[in-house]
């Protein structure tokens, strides 16, 4: 038996594009199609050079199946309206980007005034009308026109979406299934489904059975019986139209507690704000000039996230653990919550918890690494981010935005038994299209991002962190594969995992620091931990 024969991912959409494509305002357009074994016609040039995934699936069932991804960490995401609602202050931001190529002066400005007028036309769409916005959304991100129409429109509801989403993967839940493709119109008048599934069945084609998880026993259970088993997760707390009164929120939250199969963990933050706490900048500048995500972010958490977050994790104001008047405990991604906000979540909730019998395991769902020491230097340089700022750190330069972790936050999650999945999202791992196009494996560039976060608990010199050669446990791949990324261009999908431990090996095994940093473990079998191990032990151990 090969020694990578299966995979864990935390974090990954695999029913995403097939529900926003076969999802018409929430009605099935065909019953039978309405599951997420169907994939959406994709383009199979993009994937085989590794480009962003809007126009081709990275983790659908069939590439679930074939790439022996049996354990994953399943993320229920509703688009943010923020997507395809548009901004008012174009001319401001297209000015900022001209800067660099006119100036601060006359020209700039005459030429920003244009630009404006021609945003203004397409990219404020507040009503849900069609409008050129529309368009150039549904292109860029693959999604139906009246997908997108729809989003915008009043009758969207964030909690209804979500039910809606977590129906559609219930609707085959451990039914037997064969893969379908589906061919939208016009498409369909000029390709061929027999041709094109023969030539790509490895890809589209596969037969097999799901199944979504209600605690950690079960993921034991189904992993011991060879079975794929799904885990619930949520990205971001808007879900609960967190805009309106807490009342409201908790009537949301005591519902999704009540669920047959419970939510693990839910990443609080997303792109947008969402009156809980502060994202972290995550959206390039080229983006700001149709989407906003300005408003509360990096900004803390404010005091409705506050009893969110008690009621998520069954702590009354005390601190103390209630699941007796809370449910049960649902755990928290602090990936995309800024650096403020998770600074305060860790001096709020994490680190009293600490001193207690039912402390807070930090997840850190699909992250890489900062280059920097401290949530400090993150918070003061907030402000300043931009595109091409990176940190050199051990010889290797990383993309220090506060959107990743610093030293702090691995201590943090390693304190608290906690587990970081490794982003595959080229601009998250430092990665520019130079550095891309180098010889070197791609692996390289995710080795380079883990072993420096193994460094930040194995230089530590806090008293506080014990066994420090428990660090090989703390991490495991969270790919975000069919969020949306552009990937590292050798490792486009789950079939390329196999490629991803293999690539892994050779680079660890050449790396002269190799021996302290695994402490006497083989390079095998720390690579296996990453692939698989350690986000199985970690769901074992604290889905409850």
């Amino acid at each position: 038996m090969s020694q990578f024969d299966r995979f864990a991912d935390l974090h990954c959409h695999p029913h995403m594009r097939s529900f926003n494509w076969l999802h018409k305002h929430r009605r099935p357009e065909i019953n039978s199609r309405y599951n997420p074994w169907w994939i959406i016609l994709p383009k199979q040039k993009a994937e085989e050079k590794g480009r962003r995934a809007a126009a081709y699936t990275q983790c659908d069932l069939a590439k679930i199946m074939n790439g022996n991804l049996k354990l994953a960490f399943v993320s229920l995401y509703p688009l943010e309206r923020g997507w395809v609602t548009g901004r008012s202050d174009s001319k401001k931001i297209v000015a900022r980007n001209l800067k660099k190529y006119l100036g601060d002066n006359l020209l700039n400005e005459a030429v920003s005034s244009i630009l404006n007028h021609v945003l203004q036309f397409i990219g404020n769409d507040e009503g849900g009308g069609i409008a050129v916005r529309d368009f150039i959304q549904a292109v860029y991100m693959k999604i139906p026109l009246r997908r997108v129409n729809f989003v915008q429109s009043r009758h969207y509801d964030y909690f209804e979406e979500l039910k809606e989403e977590r129906e559609f993967l219930l609707k085959r839940n451990e039914l037997p299934t064969e893969s379908e493709l589906y061919i939208p119109f016009p498409k369909r008048l000029f390709v061929s489904k027999k041709k094109i599934l023969e030539k790509h069945a490895g890809d589209l084609k596969a037969t097999g059975t799901y199944e979504i998880a209600k605690n950690g026993a079960e993921v034991d259970r189904l992993i011991k019986d060879d079975k794929t088993a799904f885990v619930l997760t949520i990205e971001g707390a808007n879900v609960f139209n967190s805009n309106e009164e807490y009342e409201a929120i908790e009537q949301k939250l005591t519902e999704i507690k009540s669920w047959k199969q419970p939510l693990f963990f839910i990443t609080f933050t997303h792109h947008f704000y969402n009156y809980l706490a502060g994202h972290a900048h995550s959206i390039p500048d080229a983006g700001n000039l149709l989407v906003d995500q300005s408003e509360g972010m990096n900004s803390g958490i404010t005091e409705k996230g506050k009893k969110v977050l008690r009621y998520l994790l069954a702590i009354d104001e005390d601190g103390k653990y209630t699941p007796e008047k809370y449910g049960r405990r649902i755990l928290i991604d602090v990936k995309h919550l800024s650096a403020k906000a998770r600074k305060e979540y860790y001096n709020d909730f994490v680190l009293p918890a600490l001193k207690t019998a039912h402390p807070i395991p930090v997840i850190a769902s699909h992250v890489a690494y900062s280059g920097v020491e401290k949530l400090d230097e993150l918070i003061a340089r907030m402000p300043e981010e931009k595109n091409g700022d990176f940190s050199e750190r051990y010889g290797h330069r990383f993309n220090n935005w506060n959107i990743n972790i610093c030293d702090e936050d691995v201590k943090t999650i390693f304190k608290t038994d906690g587990i970081v999945g490794i982003n595959l999202d080229q601009r998250v791992l430092g990665v520019t299209k130079g550095d891309i196009k180098k010889n070197e494996t791609h692996a390289s560039y995710v080795w380079q991002n883990l072993k420096s976060m193994m460094k930040a608990v194995i230089f530590s010199d806090d008293p506080e962190i014990k066994s420090k050669k428990e660090i090989v446990n703390t991490f495991c791949l969270g790919t975000d594969f069919d969020g949306f990324i552009d990937p590292l261009n050798e490792y486009p999908t789950v079939l390329d995992f196999k490629k991803l431990a293999a690539d892994l090996v050779r680079e660890i095994d050449k790396d002269p620091e190799k021996d302290m940093l695994l402490f006497g473990l083989s390079t095998e079998k720390f690579v296996k931990k990453i692939c698989f191990d350690n986000a199985y032990d970690f769901v074992t151990k604290h889905f409850k």
